[in-house]
Parts: C-alpha cells; structure tokens; sequence
C-alpha cells in the first residue's frame, strides 16, 4: 500500500509545521507551501492525493488557489480542505461552491483533521 501524499498551502509558519508534524506522525507524507502560488507549483510537481488550503494568503487567496487546483486536476476527484480562522457561512457557501469537500476552522485539533484526512482519503 503507497502512502497518501497531502500538500498544505498556508502562509502561518507554525500552522504549516504543525500540520506537517501532524499528518507525518500519523504517517502521509506531507509536503508544504507558504504562499498560492507555491502551492500550485508544488501540485504540479508532487501530484498529492489531498490538499489543504487556507484562505487568507498574501498574493492568491485560497478561493483562487482552489479554481486553479480544480482545472489541474481536471475532475472533482481531488478532496480539497478549507482550514482558516474565517467561520462566516458566506465564506464556507462560496468554499463549497468553489469544490472544497469540508470547511474546517482554526484552531483545529491535530487528531481532528487527521480524522477527517482519513475520511476524505477513503472516499
């Protein structure tokens, strides 16, 4: 069995080093970027089964990033998740309506999204 690859997009050093630790631990492997547009260069590069995304990011937003990781992509198979300290239903609608398959908040319990990478990773 391959081990799921997951990339995370944020540009919080210590969010990204957290989750890195997290989901490593839980045994993915996990690659990181600071900013939108290193997130879809390392797409690209490393082809992850699941992408985790802020929203608040300097330069490309996450809602941005999302629309260009959906035409990479090329399909809906890519589980995508929103984590971002925004909680605004108006903000989670146009997540979802962009394709992100779960809206998460932060701060999120390392165990709590490790769970729901599993979920998603399942299908």
């Amino acid at each position: 069995m391959s081990t799921s690859r997951i990339l995370v997009i944020d540009d919080d050093d210590a969010v990204l080093g957290l989750l890195e630790f997290s989901l490593k631990r839980a045994g993915y492997e996990v690659f990181s970027a600071a900013d939108g547009s290193l997130g879809l260069r390392t797409f690209e590069k490393q082809k992850p089964d699941l992408v985790i995304v802020d929203l608040a990011m300097p330069g490309m937003d996450g809602y941005q990033v999302i629309e260009e990781l959906r035409k990479l992509a090329g399909d809906k198979s890519l589980p995508i998740i929103i984590l971002t300290a925004h909680d605004q239903d108006v903000m989670r609608d146009y997540g979802t309506e962009l394709g992100a398959d779960l809206y998460l908040t932060k701060p999120i319990a390392p165990k709590q999204l490790v769970e729901h990478v599993s979920h998603l990773l399942k299908g």
